[in-house]
């Protein structure tokens, strides 16, 4: 929106004025809009943490996570997704996967539709009402490789500003280190030896240096070679700079952590945003970890009003390579295996210590922590008015997995289980009374869309149009309030395989990681052995079209098939996981199924587990540890029957939750095959005039056939659906989602008079782009036909 923009916003605060009080106490003047620094840990499952109570036996050293922890409020029972793309996405949407449509991790092989859409009312669009200028720093992983924006996608989903990696996790290890070992054989991506030799660099014009490097001039604590790959460079053990250099030698291979593609872009850009080539992109040969703090301390110092930056590390996503020492010490310096499938503990332990340190040096040089002299370690926090928020993504990864108190290393990430989706969640700074405290009330990371939203002063049911379901609860309350009572009565989380290329030669291959194959996460080679796996694709020994190929073929070898799809719901002491998996027993030809993926070629089969996840002490942590399935042998046709009378209660509620979900994602699927590219819910103009902006362009999110292209068939598809409402008129004109049409919904409506925008205008009522005279009247009739006015609160479409 225009001017029409400060109009609503000047609504919006008039509405919270009357509801929030001001900090400090009684007659105190309020603070402002904080400033939000969001810290993101990959793979990083509450099993880590030694602050809330986990790490098993030598858990690794975060002084400044559990420094933030004590002086904040850290939330003990959060659910994430299972997986990094999903749970980046219900960060910054507040909605489910089965809403976004990121299901998983993203990759290569799939279409936008897997991606979060350019027409999401993202939070750097939430927070712009308020003032705030957004950045991500780091792992992007929201997908950008068929999206029509490429690397600018950040841009035109809001972010004012871009620095980092687009990729799931840092690049493959460059096993040649630097093409000096042809035969491939250095497992970490550098020597590991103490011998002298020569370190070779590349100065920004091209040309290469020598030195050379020995005991005696390394750096402090570790080897000739290590020096040389933190310095940049590229080492060859046992030569000096007059020999010739090695034949293979190249700065072009990427390197994990220490060799990467970095990605610049600026913003934001509008949704329909569409480049060949965008962004600038280099590759960077610091250490990514480091890098990633240090980008972000130059964009926030650079900022002078309310500003929001996610940072977003990497670290510890496989695959493993051990911190650079001047983040994370290391006098023994022990030889590794790096991307074996049972990394070292000490190896996984340096990579989150290594954004343990990352993260005290950036918020000492952003003014928020006074570091003591080693220049990582924080010695006090000075947050002022600015709000800290660290979580992790999902939980462990299966190898890393500190498998003590229940931990499951084979219900890991990529699953529901509490494993895979038990997530440590800090809050610190402004917004939080009586620090030093702890709230086990259930959270989903949904939430924090509202937290943010709340703690800017923006009321996101006002400032998100209602055709996108908002799946997020409020929680600031938790920090204002040390009395709060639980906000959010059930939790959710969910895996889905997302949407796929229907390109033969763009499918994913069978990747068997400790016994558990999957079908949808591996499209080659090293990223199945990055992650410590047997590959079964292309190149292999023995390749296979499946999972269920590959555990036919070897039946003594143990090989379980990891879910297609799976949803949890919990509700106090119990909780429902709903699995469907490839039936090996039933080939898809005269199953009557459709093909669950592009290259399937066996049915699916549904079943659903219950589990008393209560904290006893025969279960101190409340896990849903496998042989604790409450339906295992249910043979029922209602499976409530075979429960105790004092859980039926809970498995039909947590039914009904996941059967809703599902309901509410079908609705979204059906109006989007219909033509709805801007997630507006109704098929218009606007459609027509999104599809011709990525005619020709290839995928997107007006490729509504889904075939790979946005061509002439999906226009004929709008064209046939125009004028066609998704969404009753009553749930469209409850502007505010208080379930009543009332005299603030006409204010609201209102201040958007005049040409709107597509993404967060939610006062066209008939879909013409304009808040005018015409929408005025539809309110007045949806108040008047609506049950009196009053929005059914589980009304749906």
């Amino acid at each position: 929106m225009k001017t029409t923009g400060n109009k609503l916003a000047a609504v919006v605060a008039a509405a919270l004025a009357a509801t929030v009080p001001a900090e400090g106490g009684a007659g105190a003047a309020p603070a402002g809009p904080p400033n939000i620094l969001f810290v993101i840990l990959d793979d990083v499952g509450v099993d880590q943490m030694a602050s809330f109570g986990f790490g098993g036996v030598s858990p690794p050293k975060t002084v400044n996570m559990d420094l933030i922890a004590a002086a904040g409020v850290k939330f003990t029972n959060v659910w994430g997704m299972p997986e990094c793309s999903s749970s980046r996405a219900a960060y910054f949407t507040g909605r489910y996967p089965s809403h976004t449509g990121v299901g998983q991790a993203i990759l290569g092989n799939h279409l936008p539709q897997s991606y979060v859409s350019p027409f999401e009312t993202t939070l750097p669009r939430v927070l712009a009402k308020a003032g705030y200028k957004s950045a991500m720093v780091g792992k992007y992983h929201l997908g950008d490789e068929l999206d029509p924006a490429g690397a600018c996608a950040p841009a035109s989903r809001g972010f004012d500003a871009f620095i980092g990696a687009m990729s799931a996790g840092p690049p493959s290890i460059d096993r040649t280190a630097g093409g000096v070992d042809p035969s491939g054989a250095q497992a970490c991506g550098y020597f590991q030896t103490d011998a002298a030799g020569a370190c070779y660099t590349k100065a920004a014009d091209g040309t290469v240096g020598c030195t050379e490097i020995d005991s005696g001039n390394a750096l402090r604590g570790t080897s000739p070679s290590r020096s040389c790959l933190q310095s940049g460079g590229v080492f060859a053990p046992n030569l000096t700079c007059s020999d010739a250099r090695p034949t293979g030698l190249t700065f072009d291979n990427e390197n994990a952590y220490y060799v990467w593609t970095r990605t610049t872009v600026s913003g934001p850009k509008s949704p329909y945003f569409a480049a060949e080539s965008c962004g600038r992109d280099r590759l960077d040969r610091r250490f990514m970890t480091g890098a990633q703090g240090n980008d972000g301390v130059s964009w926030w110092r650079a900022q002078s009003g309310p500003r929001m930056m996610t940072l977003s590390f990497n670290a510890m996503h496989t695959p493993f390579q051990k911190a650079g020492t001047g983040f994370v010490p290391d006098p023994a310096d022990p030889d590794s295996a790096c991307n074996s499938l049972a990394p070292e503990r000490f190896l996984i332990n340096s990579v989150l210590e290594g954004a343990d340190a990352a993260l005290g040096r950036a918020m000492g040089q952003m003014g928020l922590a006074k570091l003591k002299p080693d220049g990582r370690t924080i010695d006090h926090l000075t947050l002022g008015n600015t709000m800290v928020v660290i979580v992790g993504d999902n939980g462990s990864f299966g190898p890393t997995v500190r498998a003590t108190d229940g931990f499951s290393v084979t219900r890991s990430k990529g699953t529901v289980y509490q494993t895979g989706v038990w997530v440590p969640l800090i809050v610190a700074g402004a917004k939080v009374a009586a620090p030093g405290r702890s709230v086990d009330a259930l959270v989903n990371i949904t939430d924090l869309y509202r937290l943010f939203a709340e703690a800017a002063g923006v009321d996101a049911d006002v400032a998100v149009p209602p055709s996108h379901r908002i799946d997020g609860k409020p929680m600031l309350a938790y920090l204002t309030d040390p009395g709060t009572r639980a906000i959010r009565e059930m939790n959710f989380t969910e895996l889905d395989p997302g949407t796929y290329s229907p390109d033969p030669d763009e499918r994913s291959w069978p990747c068997a990681v400790g016994g558990a194959c999957s079908d949808t996460l591996f499209t080659g080679e090293s990223f199945c052995h990055d992650n410590g796996g047997t590959w079964y694709g292309p190149g292999a020994e023995k390749q296979y079209g499946s999972c269920c190929a590959v555990q036919l073929d070897n039946p003594d070898a143990g090989i379980t098939l990891t879910p297609l799809k799976q949803m949890a719901a919990r509700v106090g002491r119990y909780k429902m996981v709903r699995s469907t998996s490839f039936d090996c027993a039933t080939p898809l030809a005269g199953s009557g199924q459709e093909a669950a993926l592009p290259w399937a070629d066996y049915a699916t089969k549904t079943a659903d587990e219950f589990y008393d996840v209560a904290r006893t002490t025969a279960n101190p942590t409340g896990m849903d540890v496998a042989g604790r399935d409450m339906l295992a042998d249910c043979a029922a046709d209602d499976p409530a029957d075979c429960l105790p009378a004092a859980a039926r209660t809970s498995y039909r509620r947590l039914s009904a939750l996941i059967a809703k979900v599902s309901r509410t994602a079908e609705i979204d699927a059906s109006c989007r095959a219909k033509g709805d590219g801007d997630m507006d819910m109704r098929i218009g103009q606007s459609d027509i005039a999104g599809w011709r902006a990525f005619d020709g362009k290839g995928p997107s999110r007006y490729d509504i056939d889904v075939d790979g292209e946005t061509d002439a068939d999906d226009l004929a598809i709008i064209e046939a659906n125009l004028g066609t409402d998704c969404m009753s008129l009553c749930r469209r004109a409850d502007l505010d989602r208080n379930g009543k049409l009332e005299a603030r919904d006409a204010s609201l409506i209102l201040a958007q008079s005049g040409r709107c925008d597509v993404v967060t205008c939610s006062g066209d009522l008939d879909g013409d782009r304009m808040v005018d005279a015409t929408d005025r009247a539809l309110f007045k009739k949806a108040q008047a036909s609506c049950g009196g006015g009053v929005v059914a609160a589980v009304e749906e479409d």
